[in-house]
């Protein structure tokens, strides 16, 4: 059963990215087309060069136009007043995709290195967690959930939540795949601690042992609760 089955609507906050522009501009093409479709059928299902040119500037200069980037501007004024401005390149969405699946767990498990840390932390794990998954499971991942968002970018717009995200079935799919490239035994318990440990160091400015690093005992219990019944939403449908 779905969180919301059977429950009122859940209003889940709008997410910051570039799918907000991606939703302006497909107004604005929408809006173009429309134009254009009624000038043809005006001058008998023709346009010249000249003819094209003067819709376009028209609508260049129309309150519609404005309306629409002024309307997207506003959902994005609205998501930073409680998100702060990041950037969002592929590896950051993936990044982010894995956090969904995670956050609860890396945080109870990690929680002496992250009290001793900063909130940078977290996303120096995830960023070597997914760059470990790129390069091990063969699956583009990487690529392929950025396909996915701008996909889901072109449907959803300035309307898109971390559930529009969770509960898309391609990036479900993504995720399974993926899972086949956790750790599982102890060589890859050792390969994923060095890949997390050689960002923390990067970041961190420290080369050398270090509490803040992790060991394989805690990769292997951060996986193993990982597979454990229950979890989130997005967990429960990627581990199913």
């Amino acid at each position: 059963m779905r969180p919301s089955d059977g429950k009122a609507a859940v209003a889940w906050p709008r997410l910051s990215g570039p799918h907000i522009c991606m939703g302006a501009g497909q107004q604005a093409l929408e809006l173009a087309r429309k134009s254009l479709q009624s000038a043809a059928e005006m001058r008998g299902g023709k346009l010249s060069t000249t003819d094209i040119t003067m819709v376009l500037d028209f609508i260049l200069s129309s309150p519609d136009l404005f309306d629409i980037y002024r309307s997207n501007y506003e959902a994005c004024g609205k998501i930073h007043k409680k998100q702060p401005f990041v950037g969002a390149n592929k590896d950051f969405f993936a990044m982010s995709v894995l956090r969904f699946l995670c956050y609860d767990v890396l945080r109870k498990v990690f929680d002496p290195q992250i009290k001793r840390a900063d909130a940078d932390w977290e996303i120096e794990f995830l960023q070597a967690f997914s760059a470990y998954i790129d390069r091990t499971s063969g699956t583009r991942f990487v690529d392929t959930l950025s396909e996915a968002y701008r996909i889901l970018s072109k449907k959803h717009g300035n309307d898109m939540t971390a559930i529009t995200i969770a509960g898309d079935s391609t990036i479900q799919q993504i995720m399974k795949r993926a899972t086949q490239a956790f750790p599982a035994e102890h060589i890859d318990f050792v390969n994923f601690s060095n890949s997390v440990n050689k960002a923390l160091s990067d970041k961190y400015e420290n080369y050398g042992p270090s509490p803040l690093k992790v060991s394989e005992p805690y990769i292997d219990k951060f996986f193993t609760q990982l597979k454990e019944p229950g979890g989130n939403f997005f967990r429960k449908m990627v581990l199913a």
